[in-house]
């Protein structure tokens, strides 16, 4: 038995007129599928309910009142705050309400949990934009538009009316219900700040109170009284000084004038006797002579006094008067022990026989004297009283000395506590007054709002009632199940051309047996199995095409018959 060598043949290359032969052998493949994709898409379209979107757009308006005077309590920016007016008409039960009240959904409602339906509603037939500016309008003024899809164009309408009336009014109730909310947060605020505010005032207070004169601010008043009190003591030394030396003075004046008087009186008495007589020339000398002594004594004790206040122990001049001073009084001792001795010995001589009389008559001049006498010891008698007045000061202004010094001595003490008092006093004010100042513009951003003068939203355009539906493009589908029939047909022709590797024509015969052709032999069948064969051909085709065309016009009358 031989074997049979198997070998391939490469496909001729293929020309026009192939390619028309390929059409005309296998139209029925290609004309099949092409209408049935316009069959399909035909019925596909007129079943598609239509879909009509209405359209609205809400306009920002900015605040009528400059934000310079009235500052606002919203602080998001405008998308932001749209974006959460949005989820809250967007809720759940919201669209639930809308869905209910004007009965949307109703086949998708008996099939579908209400979830998946509000899920449908919210995520693709609602549609809020984003907020845009307006041409020749400020940053803070822009619109953005609202749309609804649905089957039923008036209740597209409507619910686009619902949602944009929903979002004004929740605009407006969230705006109220921040600055409200701002202002009774403001004000408690400031109650507490207010409480706090007067509590470190009353601890302040107390302190004050208690540290009377100890305070940092009163240092410099404590060192002014206290130097001011220094200089008084000083000069009511200087005053008792003077005084002093006054009374001194005039205790001598006077006892002078006591024994002048009392040797007056003696020497009238003994005027009789001439030794008297001398006795009394010198007693006056001796008298003047002391007199003399003590006037000098006494303005240089003044002097003495006077440049102590302006210059020190050292001073030339000081030391000068000061020994000249100790001069004098050297003097005015030795006058006065000669004149005790004197004295000593005229007491020591025998009494006369009969004692002076009380009642020798007085002289103009001792009259004089005596007057004398009794107006120094009414002066004397002044000038201790004075003295014991500038004592009594003196003490008083010494207790007053250490009061001052214990004032500064412990101001340190109560300076940290004061200044930590101080401190959180300026805090709590400033504290205090700036919530004061915030809650006062909250107040009249509250007021601007109340009043709907605030940034507020407002229908630009009122929404559509939508004439022509959106969806779905009826011709664009039909075209569209026209090109798919019409590629899946010479897709399958192209199948069946692949798989047929019969010869069709005389250039296919040439071309794999390399032989030459004489003549060709037309296919000769019988003409009855020819004209069943066209009969049964056309008798489907009429069949397709009249079950496509029932098929188009019920699918057709359906969308007329359901369509609003």
């Amino acid at each position: 038995m031989q074997t049979q060598e198997a070998f391939n043949v490469g496909r001729r290359a293929m020309d026009m007129e192939d390619y028309v032969d390929i059409l005309r052998r296998h139209k029925s493949w290609i004309l099949g599928p092409l209408y049935a994709g316009v069959v399909i898409a035909t019925v596909v379209a007129c079943l598609w309910p239509d879909t009509y979107v209405s359209s609205a757009v809400v306009r920002v308006t900015p605040p009528q009142v400059p934000e310079r005077f009235v500052q606002s309590a919203l602080n998001q920016m405008l998308n932001e705050r749209i974006n959460s007016i949005s989820q809250q008409v967007l809720s759940r039960s919201t669209l639930i309400n809308i869905i209910q009240t004007f009965d949307l959904y109703e086949r998708d409602r008996r099939r579908l949990p209400m979830e998946d339906v509000v899920d449908r509603m919210r995520n693709k037939d609602i549609v809020i934009g984003m907020v845009s500016s307006l041409q020749g309008q400020s940053a803070r003024a822009g619109a953005f538009p609202v749309t609804f899809k649905y089957e039923d164009r008036y209740k597209a309408q409507k619910v686009t009316q619902e949602i944009v009336s929903r979002l004004i009014s929740e605009n407006t109730r969230v705006q109220l219900g921040v600055t409200q909310n701002t202002t009774e947060f403001l004000t408690e605020e400031v109650q507490k700040a207010k409480t706090r505010l007067d509590q470190i005032e009353q601890s302040l207070t107390n302190f004050r109170m208690k540290n009377a004169g100890r305070l940092p601010d009163e240092r410099t008043m404590n060192f002014t009284a206290l130097q001011s009190t220094e200089t008084r003591i000083a000069s009511i030394n200087g005053a008792i000084q003077r005084i002093n030396q006054e009374k001194l003075m005039l205790e001598a004046q006077m006892r002078l004038q006591r024994e002048q008087f009392n040797q007056a009186v003696a020497a009238s008495a003994a005027a009789a006797t001439a030794g008297g007589a001398s006795e009394v020339v010198k007693t006056r000398v001796a008298n003047e002579r002391l007199v003399a002594l003590e006037r000098e004594i006494l303005n240089s004790e003044q002097i003495l006094a006077r440049l102590r206040e302006q210059y020190k122990e050292n001073f030339p001049d000081v030391q000068r008067v000061k020994t000249n001073l100790e001069a004098l009084q050297k003097q005015r001792e030795q006058l006065l022990k000669r004149e005790e001795d004197s004295q000593r010995a005229e007491a020591a001589k025998p009494a006369p026989a009969k004692p002076v009389n009380s009642s020798v008559p007085l002289t103009r001049e001792m009259q004089a004297m005596q007057l004398s006498l009794k107006q120094m010891e009414t002066l004397i008698q002044a000038k201790q009283n004075e003295a014991q007045d500038y004592s009594a000061e003196l003490v008083r202004l010494n207790s007053q000395v250490r009061e001052f010094q214990n004032r500064i001595g412990s101001t340190p003490i109560a300076d940290q506590e004061f200044s930590a008092l101080s401190r959180d006093y300026e805090s709590a004010k400033l504290e205090y007054q700036q919530l004061l100042a915030k809650q006062s513009d909250a107040k009249r951003g509250q007021e601007v709002e109340r009043r709907n003068q605030g940034e507020t939203l407002e229908l630009l355009d009122a929404a559509s009632l939508p004439i022509e539906p959106t969806e779905p493009k009826r011709p664009v589908i039909i075209g569209s199940g026209a090109a798919l029939g019409l590629l899946l047909g010479l897709l399958l022709v192209g199948v069946r051309e692949m798989k047929d590797t019969t010869l069709k024509n005389l250039k296919d015969v040439q071309a794999y047996t390399q032989l030459t052709i004489l003549g060709s032999i037309p296919l000769l069948e019988e003409d009855i199995v020819v004209k069943r064969r066209k009969r049964l051909t056309m008798l489907a085709w009429a069949t397709a095409i009249l079950v496509g065309l029932l098929v188009m016009a019920g699918s057709f009358y359906y969308y007329i018959a359901t369509k609003p």
